[in-house]
């Protein structure tokens, strides 16, 4: 009882700490682009997304075959460790050599940034073995604070940087005190010195389990960056720096949200006797709730982008319209992969996840001649109708009944509809612009969001009487446990 109840209050802190983390996180990045130019903030931006995957091919599995493992001892964490500040290594030796096919033709600047960073892999490698011992332990509160503090340092230091006309290198220095913080701390808390032993059994034993996550995984950051690599390899560095800028308002909602609740919806959702409606009033609430604040980010950016990030981040405003577009898609496709693995269905995961990545690709590959903004509007396009098919194909095969598609999602949908109206009647007024502060639209713009929200969600519980009756039993249930509690 005492372990759960540390744990319950591990989680809280993690919670609690990583909202005040992002909010850090992004005063520094508002900072940093209001100092530096477009041209800047895309170069460390490109190199960024190599980094990232070069991060993603050397601690795939290796944490959790850690977490997983009933007992460590000194020479299997050596044995660990060694092995990824050894990959680490190699696989950044590796794309050292072969950089010139990712940079042809771009800047000497943005080559010099990717060599620098290629250092990155190596520290950060010792971080995966102590995270990982760390959460073996449940100490997420050590982690969380962790994670603030080395965020907040390395935020000053950029931003400092950033003001002195340090220009790119400005991020570069963030990237690097960041890790060099994250490293020494955890070396104070998990108190763990490398030792000199090593075991061939435990090395195998490591990649023999890690190796077949290591395609899921590559698989599943692609995914997620298809789109940064096109923009970059036909756009160039700047279009990415914009694109990066536009979307994150909406990928700061999106993890502090959607992604937060993957496993809580997994596990509430994996245990109902009816999983078909438990996942149904999962995406039906997601989607009545968060999709509303993605389309404001976009119906509203004109009024806040530039005054935010600065005059230079103008052309993000039409980006940010565009992809408010996929807002409700993504929400009601966002658990897609959760309902297959709740029935048992990863390998039929993995197939659609590969048709899925092939469609990005292939739409990538075909939309090279057009211009950035025609580019993004066809994979929004492409976005919504892989989106639709994923719901589809739920309802096609019985994983979600019709039934509860329409008695929880369909409503949920309308909502979304006519907090789009409003939303849309509502910037004609603040286009009018009778008043001169720019704060002033911003405020009035959170202001209709509220109101629009508050209209779409009267009429559609006027409309829908089991989404109503379902609204009003949760609330009346989270009100009599809150009094009890009290």
């Amino acid at each position: 009882m005492g372990k759960t109840i540390s744990v319950l209050n591990s989680s809280s802190w993690t919670l609690g700490v990583k909202f005040v983390e992002r909010g850090v996180s992004l005063a520094i990045y508002i900072m940093l682009a209001r100092f530096l130019s477009v041209e800047e903030f895309g170069v460390v931006a490109f190199a960024m997304l190599f980094l990232e995957f070069i991060t993603v091919i050397i601690s795939s599995g290796v944490k959790d075959f850690i977490l997983t493992r009933k007992e460590v001892n000194n020479i299997f964490i050596d044995t660990c460790t060694f092995s990824v500040v050894l990959v680490s290594i190699l696989v950044s030796l590796i794309f050292y050599l072969v950089m010139d096919l990712f940079f042809i033709n771009k800047s000497d600047l943005m080559q010099d940034v990717f060599k620098v960073l290629l250092f990155l892999p190596a520290i950060s490698s010792f971080n995966i073995v102590q995270t990982a011992l760390l959460q073996r332990n449940f100490s997420f509160k050590s982690l969380s604070l962790r994670n603030l503090l080395s965020t907040l340092v390395a935020g000053i230091i950029s931003v400092y940087c950033a003001f002195d006309d340090y220009g790119a290198w400005a991020l570069v220095i963030y990237q690097y005190c960041k890790v060099i913080i994250d490293t020494i701390i955890l070396q104070v808390i998990v108190k763990y010195r490398p030792g000199l032993t090593f075991s061939f059994t435990y090395f195998k034993e490591c990649y023999k389990f890690s190796i077949p996550l290591l395609g899921s995984e590559i698989m599943n950051f692609w995914s997620t960056r298809m789109m940064d690599l096109f923009v970059s390899i036909i756009h160039g560095a700047g279009s990415l720096a914009i694109l990066n800028i536009s979307r994150k308002f909406t990928r700061l909602i999106q993890q502090l949200s959607l992604t937060s609740l993957r496993p809580v919806v997994l596990s509430y959702a994996s245990k109902s006797a009816n999983k078909s409606k438990a996942f149904a009033k999962f995406i039906s609430y997601i989607t009545f709730m968060i999709a509303p604040v993605l389309i404001a980010i976009g119906v509203y950016a004109e009024f806040y982008v530039t005054t935010i990030f600065g005059q230079q981040w103008e052309p993000a405003v039409s980006i940010v319209e565009i992809l408010s577009f996929t807002a409700i898609a993504q929400c009601l496709s966002w658990y897609f992969g959760l309902i297959l693995i709740s029935q048992g269905k990863n390998i039929l995961l993995f197939k659609l996840n590969v048709i899925f990545i092939s469609a990005f690709i292939l739409t990538g590959l075909l939309c090279y001649k057009l211009d950035f903004y025609e580019y993004i509007a066809v994979q929004a396009v492409v976005i919504n109708l892989i989106s639709i098919y994923k719901i589809y194909f739920l309802v096609r095969h019985e994983y979600m009944l019709f039934s509860d598609f329409k008695d929880y999602i369909v409503p949920s949908i309308f909502s979304c509809i006519i907090f789009v109206c409003s939303s849309l009647f509502f910037r004609k007024f603040l286009e009018l612009n009778f008043y001169d502060s720019e704060w002033i639209s911003i405020a009035l713009s959170i202001l209709f969001s509220l109101v629009g929200f508050v209209l779409s969600s009267i009429i559609s519980m006027l409309s829908f009487r089991v989404f109503s009756k379902d609204i009003k039993d949760n609330l009346f249930k989270a009100v009599l446990k809150q009094k009890r509690r009290v």
